[in-house]
């Protein structure tokens, strides 16, 4: 139970952010989905319960791809 709790308190960083720069969810079967995050591609793969995702259960999340942060330069050039 205690690494659910924190599974879940990992996760929600990434799936309920409350920026405009948010994780999408791409849903590519009942048990698998693509989280496109700010820092990074992310593969979910969540348990079933009655042929529906298990919402009490964490799902698993593996690295896809990490993004380097954009850099924006703010100065005037002379």
């Amino acid at each position: 139970m205690q690494k659910v709790l924190i599974s879940f308190i990992i996760m929600s960083s990434f799936l309920f952010a409350d920026t405009p720069n948010e994780c999408k969810e791409t849903k590519l079967t009942e048990t698998t989905s693509i989280l496109a995050c700010p820092s990074g591609d992310y593969e979910a793969t969540f348990e079933l319960r009655n042929k529906k995702r298990d919402i009490t259960e964490a799902p698993k999340l593996r690295l896809l791809g990490k993004r380097e942060p954009d850099i924006i330069n703010n100065y005037n050039q002379k």
